[in-house]
């Protein structure tokens, strides 16, 4: 062969190989992360959460790689998985409770993040109501007080289906003045969530406490989401590996008890009053018979 027909071919070939991208360079782009914004500076609610993905991601780089985690916007719950949804959505990364709709539109990582703990529910009421709730003796008690819950979230239909009155927010941040100003007697609050939520508006609202007789519970298994994309695919097992070797090495064991150890022990939760009313949005199988999955109130 010519050494002009061989210089040409190796022109060629140069330029194929460019036009092919990497295998490191798909893997990156596989690898970014983008979940919802908090709403505010003072949205704190899935700060732990992030790090737990954050740990997933650490601990299986030396099988997938490097990553990036990034955070879009604020969203409403809805809007998220809207955009989970897209071909061209703003986020890739979702965590939520669990619903039989959302298991058939997305990926879940079926190990609960937070092991369950969301599902155990105390109430954020006026410090002088607090002798009108201990009062209450039953479920049917409970009943008879208004509850307020973003206009948004699942646990509005939880609270209805089980027969409650319940009074939307629109926002996360209007529920504690709407409290304050009586438009309902009692904001239901994970116990994980809680005590932040004192910290953070307890100081605007010197009159709110939280009710120190009371829980209830309702499945409310919070999970990582992904879309069903292959990406996406990708995404869920890479975590799912990554949850299943904290477990296995007892690392999300020490993050849940660094995290919640002390709110937990502060709430008295063995010492409440625990009513239970079903979760009708989750009706398909959950990983219940992992008990080192779960929270368990009275260990």
């Amino acid at each position: 062969m010519k050494p002009l027909h061989i210089a040409r071919l190796l022109v060629l070939s140069a330029l194929c190989f460019c036009c092919i991208p990497s295998v490191h360079a798909a893997r990156a782009m596989e690898h970014v992360f983008i979940h919802n914004g908090p709403e505010s500076a003072d949205d704190k609610r899935y700060a732990y959460h992030w790090r737990v993905l954050k740990a997933a991601l650490d601990i299986t780089r030396f099988k997938y790689g490097a990553y990036q985690i990034k955070s879009a916007k604020s969203m409403t719950e809805s809007r998220q998985v809207i955009e989970m949804t897209s071909d061209r959505g703003l986020i890739n990364t979702m965590v939520l409770d669990s619903t039989d709709d959302l298991e058939k539109r997305l990926y879940p990582v079926k190990i609960p993040i937070d092991k369950g703990l969301i599902g155990y529910r105390v109430f954020l009421i006026r410090a002088e109501d607090q002798p009108k709730f201990s009062r209450v003796a039953s479920l049917e008690d409970l009943k008879q007080f208004t509850v307020g819950q973003g206009a948004d979230w699942s646990d509005v239909s939880i609270y209805k289906a089980a027969g409650f009155n319940v009074t939307p927010a629109s926002t996360y941040e209007s529920l504690f003045p709407m409290l304050m100003f009586g438009r309902f007697d009692a904001i239901g609050r994970g116990v994980n969530e809680v005590a932040d939520e004192m910290i953070t508006f307890g100081n605007k609202f010197p009159d709110m406490m939280i009710e120190n007789q009371l829980m209830l519970y309702y499945p409310l298994p919070m999970y990582f989401f992904f879309p069903k994309t292959d990406n996406g695919l990708l995404r869920a097992k890479r975590v799912e590996e990554g949850m299943r070797l904290l477990i296995k090495n007892g690392t999300l064991d020490q993050m849940f008890r660094a995290e919640f150890s002390k709110v937990l022990a502060s709430l008295n939760l063995k010492q409440r009053k625990l009513f239970k009313i079903p979760n009708p949005r989750l009706t398909t199988p959950q990983p219940y018979d992992q008990a080192e999955f779960w929270f368990n109130p009275a260990q």
